[in-house]
């Protein structure tokens, strides 16, 4: 093999690895180019079938699309579109949480509760009967903690 390769049309003797860089280069620039050709389409056709109203089964069928296409091509651009985005972490509200200090009775014999709440280090349990002001008050504790 040469190691360098000569451009016809200028006389220049140029190295083998440029030349061949030169290909990839050129190479990845197409094929990024059609990378992005065919996620514009795929965006376009999604698009499309979410806001047609029927199901994307249906929408697929009726336009000749591969359910399979359309669904590695919905993970694929959510996929591009998490990787764009930056994500913010709310700040914690620099209100401190207060609680209540509410009278714990002794459940009613033979009585379930009508709503019951398991988090991993409690369990909440709101009897028929209980007043709207309660229930409001303890979710909305348990909104701000949660």
């Amino acid at each position: 093999k040469k190691e360098s390769e000569s451009l016809e049309f200028t006389g220049l003797e140029i190295p083998r690895d440029y030349v061949s860089n030169r290909r990839m280069y050129f190479m990845d620039q197409v094929t990024l180019a059609k990378s992005e050709f065919r996620a514009k389409q795929w965006a376009s056709i999604i698009k499309e079938c979410q806001n047609s109203g029927q199901t994307v089964v249906s929408w697929c069928e009726e336009h000749q699309v591969s359910i399979k296409s359309y669904y590695y091509w919905l993970r694929k651009l959510r996929s591009r579109e998490l990787e764009s985005t930056e994500l913010t972490v709310p700040q914690a509200s620099e209100k401190p949480v207060t609680f209540k200090k509410l009278a714990v009775t002794a459940p009613l014999p033979n009585v379930q509760a009508a709503v019951v709440i398991r988090l991993p280090n409690a369990t909440l349990e709101i009897n028929e009967g209980a007043s709207q002001q309660t229930i409001q008050a303890v979710l909305l504790a348990l909104q701000s903690v949660c």
